[in-house]
């Protein structure tokens, strides 16, 4: 009997919120103990994906001791609304909406009475980066973690990845092509990343051939020179799922997590972690 309780307390609890006039429909997973914890509401990639694609970052937060929210996008799995994706002609409508979308995600933690309303944040891998810059503008975040996150605009990646992603062009011509760009740029996070408190963390690849790494640095040290609020972690053979680009290793950067949200007041529950 014991035994079973426990498990019906780890099951996951399934909620729907409401966003723009769409229902989206998710599940909360804790972790053990009563609480209250830290919350995080996990922000989607690009494509139509679902909650299940987020399931490596809810197993990372929840064993760190958050409750962890994860939800299909708009338009799929068991959520309303139409799926589009996001290109330069409609990025700015469009990282606006799915920015509203996770804003009201972090909006339900906070009502829930076991989440800490104080500790909540998003975090999330690629086009998250652009999401979670938006939602800045409309949800109580205190802190946010992208992984492999664009810090340059929807045109500026997307004429980055034309030029490295499915080729062996050397990364250390990026710099120069870059400075080439004229095309439109699309939505910029830059603007959203200068308002509000929240700190956040940038975990990026140094051998990302989706997301220009070097520039990305360069308008975070240009936003935030002291990195009091935006810090970066690089991993230098990183592509841009954080694996090794030689190896297909996955890199390790929990330590380093671990640490940054013990600094900026994020407690965690992991045992074992020494922050460095």
């Amino acid at each position: 009997m014991l035994a079973l309780l426990l498990l019906l307390q780890a099951a996951p609890r399934q909620v729907t919120f409401e966003s723009r006039d769409v229902i989206l429909a998710g599940e909360i997973s804790y972790p053990p103990g009563r609480g209250p914890f830290p919350g995080v509401a996990l922000v989607h990639g690009s494509g139509p994906a679902t909650r299940e694609g987020n399931a490596p970052l809810v197993t990372l937060f929840r064993d760190l001791g958050f409750a962890v929210l994860a939800w299909d996008k708009r338009g799929t799995g068991k959520s309303g609304g139409e799926y589009r994706g996001v290109g330069v002609r409609n990025g700015d409508s469009m990282i606006s909406l799915l920015g509203a979308d996770a804003a009201a995600a972090v909006r339900l933690l906070a009502t829930d009475q076991r989440v800490d309303a104080a500790r909540l944040g998003l975090a999330g891998g690629s086009q998250a980066g652009w999401v979670m810059a938006a939602a800045l503008r409309n949800a109580p975040i205190r802190f946010f973690v992208a992984l492999s996150g664009p810090v340059v605009s929807v045109g500026e990646e997307m004429y980055f990845s034309r030029y490295f992603e499915r080729t062996d062009r050397p990364l250390a011509q990026a710099d120069s092509v870059m400075a080439l760009f004229s095309g439109a740029p699309g939505y910029d996070p830059l603007a959203d990343l200068r308002q509000g408190d929240a700190v956040g963390l940038y975990i990026l690849g140094g051998l990302d051939r989706s997301v220009p790494t070097s520039l990305s640095i360069a308008r975070l040290h240009r936003l935030d020179a002291s990195s009091a609020r935006l810090s970066v972690i690089l991993l230098p053979s990183g592509d841009h799922a954080l694996f090794d680009a030689h190896t297909g290793v996955p890199l390790s950067f929990e330590d380093d997590l671990v640490a940054w949200l013990r600094r900026v007041g994020v407690d965690t529950r992991v045992r074992g972690a020494t922050a460095r």
